[in-house]
């Protein structure tokens, strides 16, 4: 789903080679620290025919990490490293856990699963999030059945939190900055993949519309994100 990636500088430790990063995404619920998640997926040869007609559930707790004393818009400074375990976005009822995602052998962010659907994926080559530089997180927007757990991140706006759970209990909240849609073939592989010298975290799945011939959506949507409030439990 999303486009070709390039690396990421000194922040990742390998960087996906030029190829086509597919992605979709489903939404499920899960408990966690204060906070629930779960998450993401990755890259795939192609995306599956769009379901006509299919309502989107959601089975996501309401609400999130209770952070209204906190001032969202400043950049936090970096947080110590904890393997993300699950991804949060209340504004559009996301939660849902988070796999690694390595390279395949043509050196592409490798494929996540179909099913589950609402498995999300982290691209571990690159920056933990909540750490310096650009994490990154992937996740189909359909399956051949339904949606998939980032089938409503077009709807994300500027200000909305992004939570990340992290596998020591931490909490990474990020704010978002924007959401770009793009076409695959324009993919901003330079920015996604950026060397970034403050910790921040991208969202990506499929967009546009559904080319039946390539059997593929045309365009990605890409969110992006600073790290604004590291929680850790018992302060």
């Amino acid at each position: 789903m999303a486009g070709p990636a390039e690396p990421a500088g000194s922040t990742a430790g390998r960087a996906p080679g030029q190829r086509t990063i597919v992605l979709v995404a489903t939404v499920v619920s899960l408990a966690g620290v204060l906070l629930i998640g779960l998450g993401l997926s990755g890259i795939v040869g192609g995306d599956p025919e769009p379901v006509a007609s299919v309502r989107h559930e959601s089975t996501a707790p309401a609400g999130g990490l209770p952070l209204t004393d906190v001032p969202l818009s400043k950049v936090a400074e970096p947080m110590r490293a904890a393997r993300p375990t699950a991804v949060y976005i209340p504004s559009i009822g996301v939660a849902a856990p988070l796999m690694e995602l390595g390279l395949d052998a043509g050196g592409a962010i490798e494929n996540p699963p179909f099913d589950p659907p609402n498995q999300a994926g982290w691209y571990r080559y690159g920056p933990v999030p909540g750490q310096r530089g650009a994490a990154v997180i992937t996740g189909h927007l359909d399956t051949r059945t339904g949606p998939a757990v980032f089938a409503r991140l077009k709807n994300v706006k500027r200000g909305d939190q992004v939570q990340v759970v992290r596998a020591d209990r931490s909490v990474a909240v990020f704010v978002v900055d924007k959401v770009e849609h793009t076409p695959k073939r324009r993919f901003p592989a330079k920015k996604v993949y950026a060397s970034l010298s403050y910790p921040g975290l991208r969202l990506v799945t499929c967009g546009g519309a559904f080319d039946r011939r390539a059997h593929s959506y045309e365009d990605n949507t890409i969110v992006y994100a600073h790290l604004a409030a590291p929680y850790y439990p018992g302060g």
